[in-house]
């Protein structure tokens, strides 16, 4: 019996890999040479390159595999380049067709494989401000440098005359200029911020093949304008009353060669701040004078504070101020409102009284000095009782063993919110 074996050559025979083109184009910075992508299932021994003009469709050059180098990867895989640049007729855009054929004798075609920019790049040199720091009064910068232009055949710098030259302030064109016969240029921008400048070489329809060139940015400092408050009013320590106005009143000034002078035009507010901390009251807001100074305000503070002068301008080259008066104590009042001492059964004396706060705040602590004086002239503590809320007021009283025969009174001391008082005086005899 026979049998008889069949197939087909595809299951039979490798797949043929023919050579795959990614991609052909100028090399980056270098744009007169013509940079290749291959890879293949074996090494690369053959490329030829043929360049097409777009603007009139011509085959201008074929450049063969002896002048390219493998310059990363490996031959079946890997980047080539031309040896050196070419020397094409024409500036411009070329497209790039590639046959390229590896050791197996394979052979792969790409009319499409990219293009060659065979263009200008411009270059600019010695690109620099006259300044890097300006102030209010001096906010012209001037820009000098050259512009050049990379030959793609050569690789030459050559000077680019009577070409335009942007001048940026913060990435917007501020001023545009042109070069003169050596490519050199020079142009003034008002800057207005601490932002960057440089120069820029933009598409002209008047030289279409010079691509887009820049320099190097340079950031431009602004030096503030230093400014500082002066109060007139409330211009020293006070204590005042609770209830009582105070009147602020205070100038701006800035500074100037000749020295400090009043600050016109200014706007900023008045705040209250509380000495103790988080509690502050808005005053009042301003523009200052001619003189520099800013309205006068009246204000009932609520607790002992300084009052806050702040200005900020929305111009950059002008400094923030601000500034705190001198400290308002603010007391509250405190009043006895009734006081006696009489002689008890047993020799000794009692003391009776009571306080009121009538400013609407009470002391957490109310400690009250039973004094005891001879004459009414010269007073001793004798004791120190705390009064309390009784109903009707803040009550006290104690009991004072072999009190003396002279005179009584109730005194309360001065505390940092509080005014002291004094009680009315009791005269007691034997």
């Amino acid at each position: 019996m026979a049998f008889l074996v069949t197939g087909t050559p595809a299951a039979n025979a490798a797949e043929v890999q023919v050579p795959d083109v990614r991609y052909a184009h100028s090399a980056s910075g270098d744009l007169g040479t013509l940079e290749v992508g291959i890879s293949s299932d074996s090494a690369i021994t053959g490329i030829r390159a043929r360049l097409v003009s777009a603007a009139t469709r011509q085959e201008v050059a074929v450049v063969e595999y002896d002048a390219f180098d493998l310059v990363s990867g490996t031959a079946d895989d890997g980047v080539w380049r031309t040896k050196k640049p070419l020397d094409l007729p024409d500036l411009g855009s070329y497209d790039v067709r590639i046959e390229a054929t590896d050791a197996d004798g394979d052979r792969g075609v790409d009319n499409s494989a990219g293009s060659l920019a065979y263009y200008v790049a411009a270059v600019f040199e010695d690109v620099r401000p006259d300044r890097t720091q300006i102030d209010t009064d001096h906010r012209q910068v001037r820009i000098d440098g050259t512009l050049k232009g990379r030959w793609p055949a050569t690789r030459e710098l050559k000077p680019l005359a009577d070409h335009r030259v942007d001048l940026d302030v913060d990435y917007w064109t501020e001023n545009t200029v042109r070069t003169d016969a050596q490519g050199h240029f020079s142009g003034m921008v008002t800057v207005n911020d601490a932002v960057p400048v440089q120069a820029v070489y933009r598409h002209d329809s008047a030289n279409p093949y010079v691509l887009y060139g820049e320099s190097e940015s340079t950031r431009i400092d602004i030096r503030q304008v230093a400014t500082r408050w002066t109060f007139q009013a409330p211009s020293e320590a006070r204590t005042i009353d609770y209830g009582d106005e105070v009147t602020v009143t205070a100038t701006l000034e800035r500074e100037t060669p000749q020295g400090w002078v009043p600050f016109e035009g200014q706007s900023g507010g008045v705040l209250y701040e509380a000495s103790s901390g988080g509690n502050w009251t808005s005053v009042g807001y301003f523009t200052t004078g001619a003189d520099g100074e800013a309205a006068t305000f009246t204000h009932t503070p609520g607790e002992t504070g300084t009052f806050r002068m702040a200005s900020h301008s929305d111009d950059p080259f002008i400094a923030p101020a601000s500034a705190n008066s001198a400290e308002i104590t603010v007391l509250r009042a405190s009043v006895f409102t009734s006081f006696s001492a009489a002689r008890t059964e047993d020799g000794g004396v009692r003391v009776e009284g009571a306080m009121d706060f009538p400013d609407g705040w009470t002391p957490a602590d109310i400690p009250v000095h039973i004094q005891y004086s001879r004459d009414g002239k010269r007073w001793t503590d004798l004791v120190t009782v705390q009064a309390g809320w009784s109903g009707e007021g803040h009550g006290f009283s104690a009991d004072i063993a072999d009190g003396r025969r002279g005179h009584y009174r109730a005194q309360f001391d001065k505390t940092e919110s509080f005014r002291g008082a004094t009680s009315q005086v009791v005269r007691v005899g034997r």
